[in-house]
């Protein structure tokens, strides 16, 4: 229960669900009901998806350590991934820190395959959380780095998440965005975020494409 406004959240298999109906507006909805069906086939296909279908070859290990490298995460920061899918990234991350990890998605099944490996691997000091980047059910600089891992370009609205990671990363922190660009995206002239969607909190210190350009990754810190 929340304290402040007495409104009730369920907790489903071990995860607090704060999805408000705010979540699912427009492309959150269908982005919610593609990853439900695709969760199940997620980590078979996207290995081999990086091995065959990309000219330029990478394996996802490869990929996950130039992602969580980039975010300079030290001995004990608290971490929070946003999108975090299957979990993908949660050994990176513990290799650099033993604080904190929150992850959070907006699929129920994208996260109940994410607990099952916490429960397999015993990964310690991890918690799954159910809600979406627009509104993030967090106190303000709470987090020591912040991560959007894929799908920003299909949220509801980026400009909002943007502004919840500002909101939720301390100041002097990082917090970094990285997205795959496909051949739509590329149509679409979505090969890096847009600037209007950047609040003024956050600092551009780095800026590449991994790959040869088949992703793009910003990182960002937060003006003191």
């Amino acid at each position: 229960m929340c304290r402040g406004c007495g409104r009730v959240y369920a907790v489903r298999r071990g995860i607090p669900s704060f999805m408000i109906e705010e979540c699912l507006a427009s492309s959150n909805r269908l982005q919610r009901i593609l990853y439900t069906l695709y969760a199940p086939f997620y980590d078979t296909f996207e290995e081999k998806f990086a091995r065959s279908v990309w000219t330029v070859k990478f394996t996802e290990r490869e990929l996950r350590e130039a992602v969580v490298s980039s975010m300079d995460i030290k001995p004990g920061d608290t971490v929070l991934e946003v999108s975090v899918g299957t979990g993908g990234n949660i050994p990176f991350f513990m290799k650099y820190t033993d604080g904190m990890i929150i992850g959070l998605d907006i699929t129920e099944r994208m996260l109940d395959i994410c607990r099952e490996k916490i429960e397999r691997f015993g990964w310690r000091n991890v918690r799954l959380v159910q809600g979406c980047a627009e509104h993030l059910p967090f106190k303000d600089a709470v987090f020591d780095r912040v991560l959007i891992g894929g799908g920003i370009n299909y949220f509801s609205s980026p400009k909002r998440a943007l502004e919840e990671m500002a909101r939720v990363v301390k100041p002097g922190s990082k917090a970094v965005v990285y997205e795959q660009i496909t051949a739509l995206d590329r149509m679409l002239g979505k090969t890096r975020l847009n600037e209007e969607w950047i609040p003024r909190q956050l600092e551009i210190v780095k800026f590449i494409h991994l790959f040869e350009g088949k992703f793009y990754l910003y990182v960002f810190e937060k003006k003191v």
